[in-house]
């Protein structure tokens, strides 16, 4: 059975942002040191914050199967196929035979194969989807 990566996104639930705000320091920091107002050996600095700002969002890419949300919305890639949706435009799910059907407020629809999905995971999904849509 296929695992799930799931990340709840935010300032307070991971060190992603973190990260990122690390990365912007250092980039006004290498950026300050880059016109001389600081020391040049600072200057490396705008370089590496390159690195930290873009290691939260390249991470996804190394997962098969993952789940990204926050409050308003999120996105699901499971099996190679990868949606953002926004949770206040969902209408309805349901998980049937092994599918995750989405559909949205304009009538149209999102499904995904949960087949080799281990079934903690799916249970997982369905209750991050029921704590977040209001139907």
């Amino acid at each position: 059975m296929t695992k799930i990566k799931f990340t709840e996104l935010g300032f307070k639930k991971n060190l992603d942002s973190l990260i990122v705000i690390l990365g912007i320091v250092c980039l006004i920091i290498g950026l300050i040191a880059v016109f001389g107002f600081l020391n040049h050996r600072l200057s490396g600095l705008a370089g590496f914050s390159a690195v930290l700002t873009t290691f939260p969002q390249l991470k996804t890419y190394f997962y098969k199967n993952y789940f990204l949300w926050n409050k308003r919305g999120g996105t699901i890639k499971i099996n190679s196929k990868s949606k953002s949706i926004v949770f206040k435009e969902i209408a309805s799910y349901s998980i049937e035979n092994d599918k995750l059907f989405i559909l949205k407020k304009n009538k149209t629809q999102l499904d995904f194969s949960l087949t080799d999905i281990d079934k903690e995971d799916i249970e997982k999904i369905e209750g991050i989807l029921k704590s977040l849509i209001k139907i």
